[in-house]
C-alpha cells in the first residue's frame, strides 16, 4: 500500500518525465519535420506534383525532383531545407544508439 506522499512523488515525477520526452531534441525535430511537411502541404500542390512526376515514369524521378526543387519558390525550398535537415538529423539520433551500443558490446 502506497501512502499519499508517495503517490504524489511519483506523480511529480511522471509529470518531469513527460515534460522532458516532450521538449527533448529528438521531439523537437519530429516536431520541426511535421511543421515542415505540413508547410510544404500548405505550400505546394502535392496532387499535382504527383501526377507531373506519374507523367515523367521512374526513370526520369532523379531529374524532375531536381527540376521540381530548383523551379519552386524560395519558401518551399527553405521548408525543404529544413525538413531535410531535420530529418538527417533524427536518422544520425537513430543510428548513433545503434553503432555505440555495438561498440560497448564488443
Amino acid at each position: 500500500m502506497t501512502s499519499k506522499i508517495e503517490q504524489q512523488v511519483m506523480a511529480g515525477v511522471g509529470v518531469v518525465y513527460t515534460v522532458r520526452q516532450l521538449t527533448g531534441a529528438t521531439a523537437l525535430k519530429l516536431y520541426v519535420c511535421a511543421a515542415s511537411l505540413y508547410g510544404i502541404g500548405r505550400l505546394v500542390w502535392v496532387s499535382h506534383v504527383f501526377e507531373n512526376w506519374a507523367n515523367v515514369g521512374l526513370s526520369g524521378t532523379w531529374q524532375f525532383v531536381a527540376a521540381a526543387v530548383l523551379n519552386t519558390h524560395t519558401a518551399v525550398q527553405l521548408t525543404l531545407m529544413v525538413l531535410l535537415f531535420a530529418a538527417a538529423s533524427l536518422l544520425l539520433d537513430l543510428v548513433r544508439p545503434a553503432s555505440s551500443s555495438h561498440r560497448l558490446a564488443a
